[in-house]
């Protein structure tokens, strides 16, 4: 029993360390609700407190989204792509200005590398992923079951998972109805592997508008590729050009491609776009810049970055918030290549 001196004696955090056996910084660190501490130091700290009868009393300031210098982790398939470049931007800056920190994995996620893929989120204590890969379904579920998650630009429509991204029908379906607003009649659409959401969205788009303008559907004019190269890309216009009734318009998944096709152009002496008009997609730096200049439909990357980091900050304040699946507008930038 305290005897009436020591109750008039100030208890201070030094004497509160000293009996439970830790140091004032971690007395601090418990009463202040600050770091992390384990269970049982807790209990001590907790135990002396009240034995000591301190004056202490749990702090009312609501606790951080997430605790200071959380770790967000995004996931890409390639730097070698500079489509990236924006949306990284878009995230770092939702990021930080959460007080978070945020790192780049480059490579993709498949059935070989999903187990490094997990053990590296674990132990770095990852607090959320960003996917902007195509991942198929059970690894996709397997992960969100481990760390908070949003997918950006590429997501999967067969689980409820929250994701930002544009409306990549509509937005192909708007680049092709130009080309046939400029009096162009056979339109051919190189495209991406279909494992891929975009590649199967913007060849839904390509038809739609074909369809809608009583246009014919001509097989030969679809170039599905097996993997994104350009080389492929410069080999199959020139193949299309060589068609006895060769296309007056190419439209392509991305402005990767749609210089690839310019290229094929230049090589076989086809002048753009008297002969041939090209629409890519994405809206890069280089579309500006080569000869001619790329028309290009221009996804908001910055936006789509920021958007989906946002998202999984809305995750790290309510881990119960509805799920949300977000579209952002698109428009098409008209250059050089489709215009007369």
């Amino acid at each position: 029993m305290n005897t009436e001196a020591e109750k008039n004696k100030k208890v201070t955090v030094a004497d509160i360390a000293a009996l439970a056996g830790v140091s004032p910084a971690t007395v601090s660190r418990v009463l202040n609700r600050q770091g992390i501490v384990k269970e049982e130091t807790v209990s001590r700290v907790m135990e002396a407190v009240k034995h000591l009868e301190y004056p202490w009393k749990e702090p009312s300031v609501p606790a951080p989204c997430a605790p200071s210098g959380e770790l967000v982790v995004m996931t890409l398939p390639s730097f070698s792509n500079s489509f990236y470049d924006a949306v990284i931007k878009g995230a770092q800056t939702s990021v930080m200005r959460h007080g978070h920190s945020l790192l780049i994995h480059e490579g993709h996620i498949h059935a070989g590398t999903i187990e490094p893929f997990l053990k590296m989120i674990q132990q770095n204590s990852v607090a959320g992923l960003i996917t902007l890969n195509h991942i198929d379904t059970p690894l996709l579920k397997k992960l969100a079951g481990v760390v908070s998650l949003v997918q950006c630009c590429e997501y999967n429509e067969e689980l409820d998972l929250p994701y930002v991204s544009i409306d990549d029908v509509s937005a192909a379906k708007y680049a092709v109805d130009h080309l046939i607003a400029r009096g162009r009649r056979r339109i051919a659409f190189i495209n991406a592997p279909l494992r891929y959401k975009y590649a199967r969205h913007r060849l839904e788009g390509y038809l739609q508008a074909l369809r809608e303008a009583g246009l014919p559907i001509v097989n030969d004019y679809i170039i599905q590729l097996p993997e994104i190269d350009s080389d492929l890309v410069t080999s199959a216009t020139l193949r299309l050009l060589g068609l006895s009734a060769p296309p007056d318009a190419v439209f392509t998944i991305s402005d990767l491609y749609g210089a690839a096709v310019l290229r094929a152009c230049h090589l076989s002496g086809r002048s753009v776009p008297e002969q041939v008009a090209v629409v890519g997609f994405d809206n890069l730096e280089t579309a500006k810049i080569m000869i001619p200049s790329l028309t290009s439909v221009n996804q908001p990357k910055i936006q789509l970055g920021f958007m989906a980091a946002e998202l999984l900050m809305e995750q790290f304040t309510d881990k119960h918030s509805p799920v949300k699946k977000i579209l952002l507008e698109t428009e098409l930038i008209v250059r050089e290549s489709s215009s007369l």
